[in-house]
């Protein structure tokens, strides 16, 4: 009997262990699903929470090897209809804690970004363009030409007299559509202008027509030009909000906006006998060389900044310390100071 006992007992409890056994490692797996659920849930929720993050506050610079704000042209306060919808659209008078408007001044502060003039004076009023008018020039070439094609510089190409900005240029050199851009987009030059003009449009006025046209198609109703170097017209006109179209604009290019922000330029071209020759250019832009200061966390990406006894106009495009791009732009202050404290107020708001 006893041998009989010993033989039922002992499966009873090895079946009891079993069971045991069982349930401790059923446990232990739900207790390992739980914990990786949960950390599926965290990870989740951290993945969230960094993106919400990185939307607000991670420094995202400008990357001059492509487009990244993604901007299109076209606009309508008063431009064509139904092509607003992507454009800074305001008032002619939008006032800003911290800055002034100035009586006579035309400016404004542009989130390209955001879509919305922050600041606002004269937006609408007629300005002379001066230099201005050549991004819109280097724009058209660039769309037209090959950058890499050859360029034979003409006699017509060549300005005399005072007050006139070259790069030195003789006729019968050779000099690549690049590097005429980078002339006019780093120092001003209207030499390079004109040459450019004339490859282009095959005479300076047929040009001048294709300003008129691309100005036209970017809704820059209140602008009208008559020549491609910006020399002072009674004809040749524009506005500050025309001109946020303009730059607004130049943002779809990389290579334009990359020779805007260069501080010097060394210009390649022969003679024509082939001999090599080189120009050292240095850029009339104050932002861009940094002879001017702007505020900390702001990036200058290039524009125009002229400033005389008469005249006096900055148009800037900037990006904040979250990589935002933005316009700055100031014609008719009554001083070079007037406008540099305009241009830095605004600038000071765009971090804000």
């Amino acid at each position: 009997m006893r041998c009989i006992d010993k033989l039922f007992k002992k499966p009873q409890k090895r079946t009891g262990r079993f069971k045991k056994r069982h349930q401790q490692k059923v446990k232990k797996t739900l207790f390992l699903l739980l914990l990786l659920i949960i950390f599926l849930l965290l990870g989740l929720l951290a993945i969230i929470l960094i993106g919400k993050n990185r939307q607000l506050k991670e420094i995202l610079p400008y990357d001059r090897s492509q487009r990244v704000f993604g901007t299109t042209a076209g606009e309508d306060y008063p431009v064509a209809d139904g092509l607003s919808q992507n454009l800074c659209v305001g008032e002619a008078e939008t006032s800003l804690e911290g800055v002034e408007a100035k009586e006579g001044e035309r400016a404004g502060l542009f989130d390209i970004h955001g879509r919305k003039i922050s600041f606002s004076t004269g937006l609408y009023e007629r300005v002379s363009p001066g230099t201005v008018t050549q991004l819109m020039t280097a724009l058209v070439a660039f769309e037209k030409l090959n950058p890499d094609d050859t360029v034979t510089i003409s006699q017509e190409d060549m300005v005399y007299g005072q007050n006139r900005n070259t790069c030195g240029l003789s006729a019968d050199n050779q000099i690549t559509v690049k590097q005429l851009l980078n002339a006019i987009l780093v120092s001003s030059a209207q030499d390079a202008c004109l040459a450019l003009a004339r490859s282009a449009g095959g005479s300076a006025d047929a040009f001048v027509d294709l300003m008129n046209q691309k100005a036209q198609d970017l809704g820059m109703t209140n602008t009208n030009f008559v020549n491609a170097t910006g020399v002072s017209d009674e004809n040749q006109y524009t506005t500050v909000y025309d001109i946020y179209l303009l730059l607004n604009e130049l943002l779809k290019y990389p290579d334009l906006t990359n020779a805007m922000g260069l501080s010097e330029f060394i210009l390649n071209y022969s003679q024509a006998d082939g001999t090599a020759k080189q120009q050292w250019l240095s850029c009339d832009n104050l932002y861009a060389t940094g002879r001017i200061t702007v505020p900390r966390g702001v990036t200058v990406l290039g524009g125009k900044f002229f400033s005389s006894d008469t005249e006096r106009y900055t148009a800037l495009l900037v990006q904040n310390n979250y990589g935002n791009a933005f316009a700055a732009i100031v014609f008719q202050s009554e001083s070079e100071t007037e406008m540099n404290n305009r241009i830095r107020q605004m600038l000071e708001k765009i971090n804000s």
